[in-house]
């Protein structure tokens, strides 16, 4: 692939995938509109997976195959419901979901297939394994965010 994103250093890419995905609990809490807190909930859920591994692939904890399994279908099952959590265009002022998603519903599709795809193809078996495939579900990810999410307020989430 030859998006710029697909060239970044993975040091870099975990800042990146970081600064985009700010734990929103307390906001979660504000939101009014049960459509949009089920999109913050499964966003929140795979940023915790994505934490969990990325923290694995970074040395900061050590690797657990187990963990990494059950993370690994944390992932799964997110990007998998993405495109459903997304297909009625629910607003609410703490929402960070720019309206492009229902404007451009195919590219957005495409972007949740492909994130889908990365999650199923991460390997978890070994901490190389880890390291050679994650960074392929985090450019899914960012992807997906430069387009369609706005950059998020302080403790706010998709």
């Amino acid at each position: 692939m030859n998006h710029p994103l697909f060239r970044l250093p993975v040091p870099a890419i975990l800042a990146v995938t970081f600064a985009l995905t700010v734990p929103a609990l307390t906001a979660q809490e504000k939101i009014t509109n049960k459509g949009v807190k089920k999109r913050v909930a499964l966003m929140l859920s795979a940023q915790g997976a994505v934490t969990t591994l990325t923290e694995m692939m970074a040395g900061r904890m050590v690797f657990d195959a187990g963990q990494a399994r059950a993370a690994r279908r944390v992932l799964v099952q997110t990007s998998s419901s993405t495109s459903r959590r997304f297909r009625k265009p629910h607003q609410d002022p703490l929402s960070n979901a720019r309206p492009d998603i229902w404007t451009y519903w195919e590219e957005f599709s495409t972007h949740a297939d492909i994130s889908e795809q990365a999650a199923k193809q991460l390997n978890t078996y070994s901490l190389s394994g880890l390291q050679r495939t994650l960074p392929n579900v985090l450019h899914s990810c960012l992807s997906c965010h430069e387009r369609f999410r706005e950059t998020p307020n302080e403790f706010v989430t998709h």
